[in-house]
């Protein structure tokens, strides 16, 4: 290994243990008070060698989003393009449900980077990274909503975002009821919270009257 790779190697690595002291200290309830003086001295390095990798501490809660969403898009590639379309639109509600449940150290830091004051604060180069990331979002989105419609299931004409704008907004709700008090209101699991949001948003994109399959 040259001299110039064992750099780069110590630079990346360097980078991962500040987004890590970074997320311990993003967790707790205070987290937006968080200071760049704190996450140096979690990383146990000078304040200074937090700026040789991130211009502020936004860059960094956008570096921990971007790798939330990073590893939520390739899940959601992942997913079987042969399925039909409410198999495919109940298999991307699955992995979104299952990713943010299991990252709740994430789930409020993403929503909070996806604000728009948010992200004129950050760096140009933080910004493209996260607008590129917002395309294949996007894209994704488009074709499950055009394979909607060649299937005859989807029959708005809206465009493809505005179509899934309320499906999105009530995944999201659910989920912070379920990481909430939600529980407590009403007895069930999970996985029957996520049946029933998941029989809600088919019900809204195909015009149909769900079922509902929680018990109050």
């Amino acid at each position: 290994m040259g001299i110039q790779e064992r750099k780069e190697r110590e630079f990346t690595r360097r980078e991962e243990e500040i987004l890590q002291a970074a997320l311990s200290l993003f967790n707790r309830d205070d987290w937006q008070s968080v200071t760049i003086e704190e996450v140096a001295q979690a990383s146990e390095i000078g304040k200074g060698t937090i700026y040789k990798h991130f211009p502020s501490k936004e860059d960094i809660y956008a570096r921990l989003a971007l790798n939330f969403n990073r590893t939520l898009l390739q899940r959601l590639r992942g997913i079987d393009p042969t399925l039909d379309v409410l198999g495919r639109l109940r298999a991307v509600i699955r992995v979104f449900w299952d990713t943010h449940l299991q990252s709740q150290e994430y789930h409020r830091l993403v929503q909070y980077c996806e604000r728009e004051d948010f992200r004129r604060n950050i760096s140009e180069g933080t910004r493209e990274e996260i607008r590129e990331l917002d395309a294949e979002f996007g894209d994704l989105v488009t074709s499950l909503v055009e394979q909607g419609r060649r299937e005859g299931v989807f029959n708005g004409s809206k465009a493809p975002p505005m179509m899934m704008f309320g499906a999105q907004a009530a995944l999201i709700g659910a989920i912070k009821l379920v990481r909430g008090e939600c529980k407590q209101m009403v007895q069930a699991s999970p996985e029957e919270f996520l049946e029933e949001i998941t029989e809600f948003i088919i019900a809204g994109l195909t015009n149909e009257r769900p079922a509902s399959t929680v018990k109050h």
